[in-house]
């Protein structure tokens, strides 16, 4: 059977969900606003709908009234779950580069100190850095 994911990539998998695995229930919360959202978005037009059918389609001032409070509904439940899935979404990944800058300093202070001497620590503080805010970047 041919795998679609190599074995190397599901190591990587393994190893970003461990990461991530303490933060389940924030990243439960962010998938929740993410499927909220995607229907909002998708019950946006619905509302368009109702504001043409209702509102402007049979010239009633009470349904056009309630068809476009539904819209203002529509987009302020958008904002709120669009809100909620960055600020969660950005909290997770900050966390996550936290956990992973921690565990890599962590391996840096149990190394030997031939390591040390072999190279610069402006590099290694250098990699230290650059690394993680790359990681940062894709997180």
């Amino acid at each position: 059977m041919i795998s679609l994911v190599s074995r190397r990539q599901r190591q990587a998998i393994r190893l970003a969900a461990s990461f991530i695995a303490p933060y389940r229930w924030q990243a439960l919360g962010a998938l929740l606003a993410l499927v909220v959202t995607a229907g909002i978005t998708l019950s946006i037009g619905q509302g368009i709908k109702l504001m043409i059918d209702q509102g402007f389609m049979t010239r009633s001032p009470q349904l056009l009234e309630r068809s476009i409070g539904f819209f203002m509904l529509l987009t302020v439940g958008l904002a709120i779950g669009t809100f909620s899935r960055f600020y969660l979404v950005s909290w997770i990944g900050e966390r996550v580069v936290a956990d992973l800058r921690k565990k890599v300093f962590d391996h840096l202070i149990e190394l030997h100190p031939g390591f040390y001497e072999n190279n610069r620590s402006s590099e290694i503080q250098s990699r230290l850095t650059a690394d993680t805010t790359l990681l940062q970047s894709v997180i």
